[in-house]
């Protein structure tokens, strides 16, 4: 049994290398289960080995049993596949040997099967599950045949990967009513999910999909990854969230299945497959040995390589990465280094181009025998610019340590190291490239660019942006000429210290010198576009931004798109357009996780949490700012580790917990609080979870009092709003005149809504209060919808409104109750409310629109009465008498 517990493998076992439960199956099980309980006489699972083909036969027997039928089970076995009935005869008769007896004439086998049949059904329908069924001997695949096309049984088989339908169940297969289950890989949500279920608690999202990359979404090698994570003590639980904290490795034993799998091949298939193992990809033109194109079909045939044919040379890799590694453990260090120089021999015989230049290098590398230090450096950056980053390192770190001591590469080593979070690392290879330069008096630009990069690291440390910005400072009074690249890079780190005018400012100046090429007109829009945001001139922002991403997704790009789309995506959470938010950063994330971006990948997790959170789910916030920390912890930027802290203090806040609140506010570096936003935000809302609302309100007013006076006017108009969140009208009241002035700055809709609010809260304006809910809803703030809506309740109350007030409170239950937990002062108004179920929702949402109850019935396959009865709870439940109400 293999044993887990949080902080790693100790004496509380979670029993790993038990059944896993089946995830992300039910519509297959469904369609095979409305076949076989309908016309269809047969279902097929068919799919790669361990993808779950016979879990699903086995859920659908299960089903199928509990509703009274009679399941039989059987497998084939290719050592028995020479034996007539040795698969059925066991399955069928008491005397199995009588049944085999009759196998030489058809007619009385049929009849003893037929009558067996009959005999232990005793009237109940029959399903056979019969596991891989390819390897059956053909004559108990003929006699399956027969009683199916009888329909005396029912079948629920697998097909094993790469192996056809005997021949004998062809037809039943290919008739029309048989059911086809294609089983692909599950998700990374599905992978994410299993693992959740089997661990007792939710796993990283950048570890679940690396584990479903590794296992390419097969269960089975995402069982055995997970079991040889355990035991290597690489898989463990921080605060609650499992993560991996080194590279996922399999068990022994899905070594064993993979070697299994490998061990009837030729020489000539072993030598093609080793060298995939080393080399992959390669291109067919690649393999120079005698027999290699016979020997990559019969791979092809067998399914151990995948043929790609999207670029101009066809390229063949090995099915599954798993085989590479299985494979490399067996070849001989010194076979392993002659089939890596040979490699590289052949393909720099030819015309290289850079991909293959960098392939060389790699494979010399492997080998042993690394390139001239040039070379390597030169192929680390081929590398980087390909998103390699991993390889990208080890080819800088080879040139360092080869001789390429000069400032370029040291840089190029500096940088790669950042984008891995290896910060401590990549600030000690930028100061001896400084030094480098220095001594050898490196042009300016170089200078520069290694000093902008020193400022960017320093920036990732949760109190090192102003050290950042005087090393810029210093840097921009030295080197006059390279004052857009640093005045640029300065207003990154404005904007992060909340220096918004200022921020704008610098990066106006730049651009009123910059050149005018497609290049630098996008850096300046990239640099403006958060600036912008901050001190509310929204539209521009967005604007900028787009423009940004547009030019770095084009062919050959200077800016990657990422980065880019980092900005858009702050740029729409500011906004309040948390959809195109949302699609943005997913596909930041996962490209991060692919591509060992752990910087991307942290901003990336943050601002899901951010996007979650202004969403009003709060669990999901609380899941994302748990991998933004846990992530940071392993990989940096310390800093996110800090805000997204924070954001988990204010998380339990919302849900009524300030102890745990406190607790992590408990763990933020100290001296953070001393210039942030994030951490007064914090503080005032554990005021506001201990009945504090005065301190809470005034700690924010002083942040407010803070940021206004340097252009923040986004920050200072959410911090107001979280003043109206409180509870408290004369605070509301207080917040709304503020809010009024900043209005007058800017026409941001965000901070329209935001003063929209606090005016109707301020004064008690059930009608007002509505009209932002509704405003709320419609931009996917459910928690501050559910808030307005329980005032407004509380207001019509006041006014003597006791059915309007009944609505609103009704209304404000069922949204909060999307809110995940959430328990804010404002909704202690909703207290008691029932919240409509989704069916009675559903109802009453046709019913408002004129639809009788059976229209309703017809439309959602109920009865007529069922649709009455959810509609008398429902009228129950808002304190309304008919139809008529719901329209209004």
């Amino acid at each position: 049994m293999v044993a887990l517990v949080p902080g790693g493998p100790a004496d509380v076992p979670l029993a790993l290398d038990e059944s896993w439960p089946l995830v992300g199956r039910d519509a297959a099980i469904e369609r095979a289960l409305a076949g076989l309980t309908g016309s269809a006489r047969s279902a097929f699972a068919y799919g790669p080995s361990g993808i779950g083909k016979s879990r699903v036969v086995h859920a659908v027997a299960e089903h199928l049993a509990d509703r009274g039928w009679l399941v039989l089970t059987a497998s084939g076995n290719p050592a028995l596949s020479a034996v007539p009935l040795g698969a059925l005869a066991p399955v069928l008769a008491r005397e199995p040997a009588s049944m085999v007896s009759a196998a030489g004439d058809p007619v009385a086998l049929y009849a003893a099967a037929d009558a067996a049949v009959q005999r232990i059904a005793d009237g109940r329908d029959v399903l056979l599950v019969f596991d891989d069924v390819s390897a059956a001997d053909s004559v108990s695949v003929t006699l399956i045949a027969q009683l199916v096309q009888a329909g005396r049984i029912r079948l629920a088989a697998t097909v094993r990967e790469s192996d056809p339908v005997p021949d004998g169940l062809q037809q039943v297969a290919a008739s029309a009513d048989a059911v086809r289950l294609d089983l692909g890989p599950l998700a990374v949500d599905e992978v994410a999910e299993l693992l959740t279920r089997v661990l007792g608690g939710a796993i990283a999202h950048r570890d679940a999909v690396e584990l479903h990359r590794a296992a390419h979404g097969n269960p089975l090698f995402l069982r055995e990854l997970a079991i040889g994570a355990a035991e290597a003590g690489s898989l463990v639980a921080v605060d609650g969230l499992w993560q991996l904290v080194g590279e996922p490795v399999g068990t022994p034993a899905l070594r064993d299945l993979i070697r299994a799998r490998l061990r009837v091949l030729g020489d000539d298939e072993r030598d093609a497959v080793e060298r995939l193992a080393l080399c992959e990809p390669l291109a067919v033109d690649e393999f120079a040995k005698p027999g290699a194109a016979e020997a990559l079909a019969a791979l092809e045939m067998r399914g151990l390589v995948r043929v790609d044919e999207s670029t101009p040379r066809v390229r063949v890799a090995l099915a599954h990465p798993h085989y590479a590694a299985a494979v490399r453990d067996q070849i001989p260090r010194i076979r392993a280094m002659s089939l890596l120089l040979e490699q590289a021999d052949l393909v720099s015989s030819r015309q290289m181009g850079p991909s293959d230049e960098l392939r060389a290098a790699v494979w010399r590398l492997d080998a042993g025998h690394p390139s001239d230090p040039a070379l390597l450096a030169r192929s680390a950056a081929l590398a980087q610019l390909a998103h390699d980053r991993r390889t990208a390192e080890r080819l800088a770190a080879a040139a360092v340590e080869a001789g390429a001591d000069d400032a370029a590469t040291l840089l190029l080593h500096g940088e790669i190291l950042w984008s891995l979070g290896r910060g401590p690392e990549a600030l000690a290879a930028l100061v001896r490239a400084d030094e480098r330069a220095r001594g050898d008096g490196a042009p300016d630009g170089l200078v520069a660019s290694i000093g902008r990069a020193r400022a960017d690291v320093l920036g990732g440390d949760p109190l090192g942006t102003p050290r950042g910005l005087e090393l810029l400072e210093e840097l921009e009074a030295a080197l006059p000429s390279q004052a857009v690249a640093i005045g640029l890079s300065k207003s990154v780190l404005l904007t992060n210290l909340e220096y918004g005018r200022q921020a704008l400012a610098t990066v106006e100046a730049c651009a009123r010198t910059a050149g005018d090429s497609a290049f630098e007109r996008s850096i300046v829009d990239l640099s403006s576009a958060m600036p912008l945001s901050l001190t509310g001139r929204a539209e521009e922002a967005m604007a900028a931004a787009e423009r940004a991403v547009r030019y770095a997704r084009e062919p050959g790009s200077a800016i990657p798109p990422r980065r880019a789309e980092i900005v858009l995506a702050d740029v729409l959470i500011a906004a309040d357009r948390l959809d195109q938010a949302r699609t943005t950063v997913v596909e930041s994330l996962h490209d991060a996780i692919r591509t060992d971006d752990e910087l991307t990948a942290r901003i990336d997790e943050f601002m899901m949490g951010r996007i979650s959170w202004q969403a009003g789910r709060l669990d999901t916030a609380a899941r994302w700012f748990r991998d933004t920390v846990g992530g940071a912890e392993l990989h940096g930027p310390k800093s996110l580790r800090e805000f997204a802290l924070c954001f988990l203090a204010i998380v339990a806040a919302e849900q009524g917990d300030p102890a745990t609140a406190r607790e992590l506010r408990g763990r933020v570096i100290e001296g953070l609080e001393r210039d942030s936003s994030v951490t007064a935000l914090a503080d005032s809302w554990i005021d506001a979870a201990e009945g504090g609302a005065e301190a809470a309100a005034e700690r924010v007013l002083a942040r407010v009092d803070e940021v206004v006076p340097r252009g923040s006017t986004t920050i200072a108009s959410a911090l107001l709003h979280h003043v109206v969140r409180f509870g408290s009208r004369t605070h509301a009241a207080l917040a709304a005149d503020r809010l009024a002035s900043l209005r007058e700055e800017t026409d941001a809709p965000a901070i329209a809504r935001r003063h929209a609010h606090a005016r109707a809260e301020a004064d008690g304006d059930a009608l007002a209060l509505r009209a932002v809910a509704a405003e709320w809803e419609r931009v996917g703030s459910l928690l501050y919808a559910a808030e307005a809506l329980a005032s407004a309740g509380q207001a019509a109350r006041v006014a003597g409104q006791g059915r309007a007030a009944t609505a609103d409170l009704q209304q404000a239950a069922t949204l909060a109750a999307a809110c995940e937990g959430a328990r804010t002062p404002l909704l202690r108004f909703s207290d008691g409310a029932e919240p409509l179920t989704p069916r009675e929702r559903e109802i009453a949402s046709l019913a408002a629109q004129g639809l009788s109850s059976n229209e309703i019935a017809a439309r959602l396959y109920l009865s007529p009465r069922t649709v009455n009865n959810h509609l008398q709870s429902t009228y129950a439940k808002l304190g309304i008498r008919g139809r008529h109400e719901l329209r209004t």
